[in-house]
């Protein structure tokens, strides 16, 4: 029986029916936009707390500003006597386990477990699940019902429909990351991953129509197939370029080179196929607002640059009273020397003025650079050779004063410390210059506020340097929090340096409720000894960690270890701060 539409013209079966891909192709580019608007929704609801918490801590503050004339200096504190220690906020006594409780340990068990780092994937748990996901529903909308073989325009159609995300991954306010009270760089794997899956796609869409022209022996001189050819041979060059190893030996050309990249590739895709064009215009919109947003939290500043060695140097940029808050980061530029057009992000070593313990920071923004590269050894080498070291030798320490542009504050913790009984504090190396700012939050909010509704009681500072010498870049800050936290019984504040290397054996500073130790510290020893001193259903614990990937990947498998541990101690949180590019 042959089938007849509503004119009674016979309707060919789908056996002989031709494939029509303009036709059939791009409601799949538009499904897969569909999902992943869908998932960014759902994950924008669950993070609704965090998103409430983010706009009460500043995080949306348009950019650092000033007030430096109506500056007035924190006043005098007097020490907390131990008769006030009980009129302050306590910790409500844990009841037995309701139905929500069970759920609320399932859940958290659950967060701690996807923290887990596989081996050499650089990646948690948690991750490579959004990742699978990512890659599954590509997959799907790719082949299902295609006929690649004969037609690869559906793999283009997917290649071209990623371009939203990929950009608006790539921003640094990034609208999504914003939206959830989150850093962009939290997001910055996805960015990765998705460039890799336009990739992925557009090597199935080019390599199979390459095998039609060569099985039938057509030309690909046509002026279509060398666009076509020329937009995927800037799209390798830039997945090439932006492999790790080189973008680590040469960022600057990484990044030069993406921005020409995808300004080519835009031109030649637009030109090789109109069907690109509703895709890159979003994309072109993601990148420009997150051109105006960083124009306008550009800001130039005078600031000190100083160094007491050949290994750290200290910027301290005067204004900088409010618009940021501890833990957060920013992008920064000397407008001296061979480096001018180089930017580069550092973390705030302090908490704002009304906060900080830390005495020579007041009004002031404190940032740490490690001479390790070209750009941060050219820092150093100012900063040691001052212009008037007549003036700068009183405290040995050089100085120049310089004008510096910073962009931001981006990024910042993803938790709370101050709601966590117990907090663990790590660092390696100048890991420090995140776990400081924060350390200097918490006490100063904690002393300083009179317990504004902070429930920390116990904090653990640990530091892994090479040398003893090493504790001296940040002595006095570090003196000056453990003195703050000293005055308040109900605060107990430990640090522990681990030293690697018997280098400067006498350069072992004396501060408060510390020690150092020779050896390589374990994060899962370390954790697991501060946490046997929480009790059950108690205040929870936070758990910070910034530094170099290893100390990183070691402190989330250490937390995911935890499990249901996690829950029954209150709940564990984990923030991390990776040192690479």
């Amino acid at each position: 029986m042959v089938n007849v539409d509503s004119n009674g013209i016979p309707i060919a079966p789908d056996s002989l029916r031709l494939y029509d891909s303009y036709a059939q192709d791009p409601p799949f580019a538009l499904l897969f936009t569909y999902v992943w608007v869908s998932a960014a929704s759902v994950c924008i609801l669950l993070a609704l707390p965090r998103l409430l918490r983010s706009l009460g801590n500043g995080r949306f503050i348009a950019g650092i500003r000033g007030v430096a004339w109506n500056y007035r200096a924190s006043p005098d504190y007097e020490p907390i006597t131990a008769s006030e220690k009980g009129k302050q906020a306590a910790i409500p006594a844990k009841r037995g386990m309701g139905p929500v409780d069970w759920l609320r340990g399932v859940i958290t068990a659950t967060a701690t477990w996807s923290l887990y780092s596989p081996p050499y994937l650089r990646l948690d748990i948690g991750q490579l699940v959004v990742l699978f996901g990512y890659l599954a529903i590509l997959l799907y909308c790719i082949t299902k019902d295609a006929q690649l073989i004969n037609n690869a325009n559906r793999a283009g159609f997917l290649a071209v429909s990623q371009l939203p995300l990929l950009f608006l991954l790539a921003t640094k306010n990034n609208v999504l990351a914003l939206l959830m009270g989150r850093g962009y760089e939290k997001l910055n794997f996805l960015h990765r991953w998705s460039g890799r899956a336009v990739f992925l796609a557009a090597t199935i869409h080019g390599s199979l129509w390459i095998r039609n022209h060569l099985r039938l022996n057509a030309s690909l001189t046509a002026e279509k197939e060398l666009r076509g050819l020329t937009a995927y041979a800037v799209l390798c060059l830039m997945v090439l370029i932006s492999l790790k190893p080189i973008r680590n030996a040469a960022y600057q050309v990484f990044f030069v080179s993406h921005i020409i990249g995808f300004v080519t590739f835009f031109i030649l895709i637009c030109h090789h196929t109109p069907y690109a064009q509703p895709w890159i215009f979003p994309a072109i919109a993601f990148y420009g607002l997150d051109m105006l947003l960083r124009f306008l939290r550009f800001r130039f500043k005078p600031a000190t640059l100083s160094a007491t060695d050949n290994q750290m140097s200290m910027i301290t940029i005067d204004n900088c009273d409010l618009g940021w808050v501890a833990g957060q980061h920013v992008r920064l530029r000397i407008l001296l020397g061979t480096h001018v057009f180089e930017s580069h992000a550092l973390s705030i070593c302090n908490a704002p003025a009304s906060i900080t313990n830390i005495s020579s920071s007041h009004g002031q923004i404190l940032l740490g650079v490690r001479a390790v590269g070209d750009w941060s050894r050219a820092i150093n080498t100012l900063a040691l050779t001052a212009s008037n070291p007549e003036e700068c030798c009183e405290d040995k320490v050089k100085k120049r004063d310089v004008m510096v542009m910073i962009d931001g504050p981006y990024g910042g913790i993803s938790f709370d410390p101050g709601r966590y009984e117990h907090v663990l504090l790590v660092a390696g190396g100048a890991g420090i210059t995140f776990t400081l700012g924060v350390l200097d939050d918490l006490v100063g909010r904690i002393v300083k506020g009179r317990r504004g509704g902070e429930r920390t009681r116990k904090i653990q500072f640990a530091w892994c340097v090479r040398s003893f010498g090493c504790i001296r870049w940040f002595e006095s800050q570090l003196e000056d929090i453990a003195a703050a936290a000293a005055r308040d019984p109900s605060l107990e504040l430990h640090m522990t340096f681990f030293v690697t290397c018997l280098c400067d054996p006498e350069a072992v500073p004396d501060i408060a409720n510390s020690e150092v130790t020779i050896e390589k510290p374990s994060i899962t020893g370390l954790l697991h000894e501060f946490v046997s001193g929480a009790a059950h259903g108690t205040g929870g614990v936070g758990v910070a960690t910034s530094g170099p990937e290893s100390l990183v990947s070691e402190a989330r498998n250490s937390v995911a270890k935890l499990g249901i541990k996690g829950a029954r101690l209150g709940g564990i949180a984990l923030h991390t701060e990776v040192f690479s590019l």
